[in-house]
């Protein structure tokens, strides 16, 4: 049940980390991109296919480069996880269930 949970989490990892790594050396290439954050050319083509959509990179000649909407993104990311984070501590667990079913 929580397979697609943990590639989704993947996915997010991945692809902040290409958004810093664009940030950093940008405008940079797939190519290097791919070394740098030793990942395979298609998981990175896929982040930054993602970034793109989002508007937080754009395609130039000489490589990817951030947009003005990336720093937006790195500045509510820490708020975005932080309340995805306080949904999952909110579901109740199977050993509170019981241990109230006990009593």
């Amino acid at each position: 049940m929580f397979d697609s949970l943990y590639h989704e989490i993947e996915i997010i990892e991945r692809t902040h980390r290409v958004l810093l790594l664009v940030g950093e050396h940008g405008p940079i290439g797939i190519r290097r991109l791919s070394r740098t954050a030793e990942r395979e050319h298609h998981e990175i083509r896929a982040s930054l296919r993602l970034l793109e959509e989002e508007g937080y990179i754009e395609s130039t000649p000489d490589g990817a480069v951030t947009t003005a909407d990336a720093g937006n993104y790195l500045i509510e990311v820490d708020d975005d996880i932080d309340a995805v984070t306080d949904s999952l501590d909110s579901l109740p667990t199977l050993s509170k269930e019981v241990t109230r079913a006990e009593r």
